[in-house]
C-alpha cells in the first residue's frame, strides 16, 4: 500500500491516533482503511467502496448500523436527559426500565444489575463484587480467580488478567496475581486419539478440579467463562462440558461468573448462551449487543 495521502483522514489518524491491536509499524507506513458510513449490514470507506461487515464491528452493532429507531430513540432522550449518574442514591427512569429488563429475561434468576460501559469493565466489576462477597462473608484468602487459556475478557487490568491469550499479557506485567487458568475445552485441537467429546469434556473437569485443589478451595473465588470462546477463536464447547464444570465448581464452593459479552442476545439461537449450553451462572455479564453499541453500556 501507498503512504496516506498528505492531510487525508488517514494521514491525520497516523499522526495522531494510537490503535489497538494493530502492527503499529506497518499502521505508520500504510495508514487506516477509513470507514465513512453504515447502513444496515454494510460499512463504506472514504472512496465509497462498501464491505459486508460480517463481525457487526467487533460482534456489536447486532441491529445493524445507522438503525433509525435506535438513532431516534436516543435523540429523544438526549433532548429529556443526556446523562445521569446512580451515585449516592440517584436514579432515572431509564435506567430502571432496563434493569427490570434484563432481570425479566435472566436466565436463571438474578437480583441486581449494575451498569457500566463496557464489557471490560463489567467483568472488572464482577471481579469486585465477588472479593466483595467473600469479605463480606469473612472468607478473605478466597480470592482467586480462574479464566481459560485462549479465553478473552477484555482489556483493563483484571479482565485482561482472566484473559487467556498471550500478547495481551506480553509486556504488560499481566496477568496480576490470583489469576490463574485452566485448559481450552477445544475438542478439535485438544482430543486425545481416539478420545469421545464427552471423555474430553470429562478430562476438562478433571483438571480443573486438580486446578482448585492445587490451589487450595479456600483460595479460589470464581471461575469466568464465556459460552462459546470468541477472540480465541470462535471455540464451541464439547457437550456435556459446562454441567461437569459446574458440578466440580459447586463442589469447592467456586462462584461461576458467565461472559455473555458476545454471545448475549440470541447470538446462539437462544437469548443467551447460557441457555444454549445448559449453564447456570452465579453472576453475568453483557454488552455490545445491548446497545447494538450505538451508546456504550455494560451489565453486571
Amino acid at each position: 500500500m501507498s503512504p496516506p495521502r498528505a492531510n487525508s483522514a488517514a494521514a491525520r489518524d497516523v499522526a495522531n491516533v494510537f490503535h489497538p491491536y494493530t502492527d503499529l509499524k506497518a499502521h505508520q507506513e500504510a495508514g487506516p482503511m477509513i470507514i465513512s458510513r453504515g447502513d444496515g449490514i454494510r460499512v463504506y470507506d472514504d472512496s465509497g467502496k462498501d464491505y459486508i461487515e460480517s463481525v457487526a464491528g467487533l460482534w456489536c452493532a447486532s441491529l445493524g448500523f445507522s438503525n433509525e429507531r435506535l438513532a431516534k430513540a436516543a435523540y429523544d432522550q438526549m433532548l429529556k436527559l443526556p446523562f445521569y449518574h446512580s451515585f449516592t442514591a440517584k436514579s432515572h427512569e431509564p435506567m430502571i426500565d432496563l434493569a427490570e429488563m434484563l432481570i425479566e429475561r435472566a436466565p436463571v434468576p438474578m437480583s441486581k444489575v449494575f451498569f457500566s460501559n463496557s464489557g471490560s469493565e463489567a467483568n472488572d466489576t464482577a471481579v469486585k463484587m465477588v472479593w466483595y462477597y467473600n469479605n463480606a462473608l469473612g472468607r478473605t484468602a478466597k480470592k482467586k480467580i480462574i479464566g481459560r487459556i485462549k479465553g478473552y475478557h477484555g482489556v483493563t487490568i483484571a479482565a485482561a488478567s482472566l484473559t487467556g491469550l498471550p500478547n495481551n499479557h506480553r509486556s504488560f506485567d499481566l496477568p496480576l496475581p490470583g489469576f490463574i487458568h485452566t485448559m481450552t475445552p477445544h475438542f478439535y485441537h485438544g482430543a486425545l486419539e481416539g478420545e469421545s467429546e464427552d471423555d474430553f469434556a470429562t478430562r476438562c473437569a478433571d483438571e480443573l478440579d486438580k486446578l482448585i485443589v492445587a490451589e487450595g478451595p479456600d483460595t479460589v473465588a470464581a471461575m469466568f467463562a464465556e459460552p462459546i470462546m470468541g477472540a480465541g477463536g470462535v471455540i464451541v464447547p464439547p457437550r456435556g462440558y459446562f454441567p461437569k464444570i459446574q458440578a466440580v465448581l459447586k463442589k469447592h464452593d467456586v462462584l461461576l461468573v458467565v461472559d455473555e459479552v458476545i454471545c448475549g442476545f440470541g447470538r446462539t439461537g437462544n437469548y443467551w448462551g447460557t441457555q444454549t449450553f445448559g449453564i447456570e451462572p452465579d453472576i453475568l455479564t453483557c454488552a455490545k449487543a445491548l446497545s447494538s453499541a450505538y451508546l456504550p453500556i455494560s451489565a453486571t
